[in-house]
């Protein structure tokens, strides 16, 4: 609750000294300010407020949670880890990543993608059925939450072979892919998450930024790492 209370205190005060100008900034709190419907009606601090929490929590901790897996899950496999150095190494020679450098980190997109798969931070999702339908035969009315979880669809046999096995190699384009729908760390459809490009585009630049300067190892008295269920699927125990 402390820590709630503080984060909507330091963006108040943020947006509060804003108001004061009409400077653009070129971040998120001026485009939040310059936004406009079609009615030209603007936002208001609360909207404003609880759409900086909602792009600092979705674009940070699902982040962290992913890079925290990826380079955990690295230590377990060193003929990966060796091969994702070497391409780091080749395509950056010592410099930081840039956009342009993407279509080359191709390995470094590709353990993203199967840390989405294996850990996708959003673990469970709900939406809410807009019409009567039907789900295997069952009659689901409009207005219905449904609970789905992209943990257990990414594990299927049926659609990922050797579901528990951590392969970022399945995810190369000469490899035959999963059918649009059994892929879904950010969602499906009209809901799906906003973000999925920038997330993608952040998580990679950074994987690459880390394994480009430091090889990682866990603490040798690190208790055993495993999920944890809460808001996102963090590794619990993980130093």
């Amino acid at each position: 609750f402390q820590a709630c209370t503080r984060l909507r205190h330091t963006i108040d005060e943020a947006l509060a000294q804003r108001r004061t100008t009409e400077t653009d900034h070129g971040d998120l709190l001026s485009m939040l300010l310059s936004a406009r419907d079609t009615d030209g009606r603007g936002l208001t601090d609360t909207e404003i407020s609880d759409q900086a929490v909602t792009f600092l929590m979705g674009g940070a901790e699902t982040v962290g949670c992913t890079l925290s897996w990826a380079l955990h899950t690295l230590t377990q496999h060193t003929g990966l880890e060796k091969r994702l150095h070497q391409e780091v190494d080749t395509v950056l020679a010592g410099r930081r990543p840039t956009h342009a450098d993407l279509p080359r980190l191709t390995l470094t997109r590709q353990v993203v993608d199967e840390t989405l798969r294996h850990y996708p931070p959003a673990w469970m999702v709900t939406r809410t059925v807009t019409t009567d339908t039907e789900i295997n035969d069952h009659p689901v009315k409009a207005g219905t939450t449904v609970v789905y979880s992209p943990y257990l669809i990414h594990h299927r046999p049926d659609l990922h072979p050797e579901p528990s096995h951590y392969d970022p190699d399945r995810w190369a384009p000469e490899r035959p892919q999963p059918p649009r729908q059994a892929f879904v760390p950010f969602g499906t459809g009209a809901r799906k998450c906003i973000g999925e490009q920038f997330g993608l585009i952040e998580t990679t630049l950074a994987l690459a930024t880390i394994t480009s300067h430091w090889h990682l190892r866990p603490l040798p008295d690190a208790a055993h790492v495993r999920p944890k269920l809460v808001a996102t699927l963090i590794p619990r125990g993980l130093r």
